[in-house]
C-alpha cells in the first residue's frame, strides 16, 4: 500500500513541476510582451502627414492658414473632446512629438516637430514650411530643451537651421497628381 502511495506522490510532484514550468514560461512571455508594448508606446511616432492634410483642407476652405490650431480644430478636425493646444493655441502633443505651429502669412505656415518623452533621443526633429503649392522639409537630431525654448517663430534662415543641425530634405510639390 505504501508503494502505491509513493508512486502517486511522485506523479503529483511531476505534474506540479510541469504546471510550474508552464506558469513560468507564460509569465516570462507576458512580461516580455508587456515591456515591448510599453517601449513601442514611448517611441516617438510622426503624425505630420495628417496635420499637413488638415492644414491644406483649411486653406482650401478659407484661402488662408489658421491663426491657431484651435481654428483648425473648429473647422476641420472637430474632435468630440478637443485636444490641449497650449496657452497660445499653437502647440499639440501627439504620439511623443510636440507640434509647434506658426502662421507666417495667409499662404505660408511653419511647423516645428520635436520629439518628447522618455525615448525622445530616438526620434528626429522636423521643420515644415507649408504653402498651398508645396512643402519644404528639414530634419535633424532631437533638440535639447534649451534649443526648443529658443526656436524661431518666423521662417528661420539657413544659418539658424545649420546651427540646429537641420538638413533640408527634398521638397514636395503638392500640386502634382499622384
Amino acid at each position: 500500500m505504501s508503494e502505491g502511495t509513493g508512486k502517486s506522490r511522485l506523479r503529483i510532484s511531476f505534474v506540479m513541476v510541469g504546471i510550474s514550468l508552464v506558469a513560468l514560461v507564460v509569465t516570462y512571455a507576458s512580461v516580455t510582451i508587456a515591456a515591448a508594448w510599453r517601449a513601442r508606446e514611448q517611441m516617438p511616432r510622426l503624425a505630420a502627414d495628417s496635420l499637413v492634410k488638415a492644414l491644406r483642407i483649411y486653406h482650401q476652405q478659407t484661402a488662408s492658414f489658421p491663426a491657431t490650431l484651435r481654428d483648425l480644430e473648429a473647422r476641420v478636425w472637430k474632435h468630440q473632446q478637443s485636444p490641449d493646444f497650449g496657452v497660445d493655441g499653437r502647440s499639440l502633443t501627439v504620439a511623443n512629438y510636440d507640434y509647434i505651429y506658426y502662421p507666417v502669412d495667409a499662404n505660408t505656415c511653419t511647423v516645428w516637430i520635436v520629439p518628447v518623452g522618455p525615448r525622445r533621443e530616438e526620434g528626429s526633429t522636423h521643420f515644415l514650411l507649408l504653402t498651398p503649392n508645396g512643402l519644404r522639409r528639414w530634419k535633424g537630431a532631437p533638440l535639447t530643451l534649451d534649443e526648443v525654448k529658443k526656436l524661431p517663430s518666423a521662417v528661420p534662415q539657413y544659418r539658424e537651421m545649420a546651427l540646429l543641425g537641420m538638413t533640408e530634405q527634398p521638397s514636395i510639390d503638392l500640386n502634382k497628381k499622384q
